[in-house]
């Protein structure tokens, strides 16, 4: 656990990966909470998409291509 002496890249991408998977899993809470608790027995309610199910998709979309860009990194640097 020598966390001082990771690169300032390293430190990015944790700090990076952990905002954007609590603004996933917050926005997972309030979608399930609106739908599920909210609007319990109100099937029209299904028709409106609620601002945080987009929020949710983009944080996961982000976190794909995080995740992707620095395995193709660190491969590419395991290769050097």
């Amino acid at each position: 656990m020598h966390y001082s002496e990771d690169s300032f890249t390293m430190k990015f991408v944790v700090a990076a990966v952990w905002i954007l998977d609590t603004l996933h899993t917050s926005s997972v809470c309030h979608i399930l909470y609106y739908y599920l608790i909210t609007n319990y027995g109100n099937l029209l309610s299904l028709e409106h998409v609620v601002w945080s199910f987009p929020t949710s998709f983009l944080a996961n979309v982000r976190l794909f291509h995080l995740k992707t860009t620095y395995d193709n990194i660190w491969l590419y640097c395991s290769y050097l």
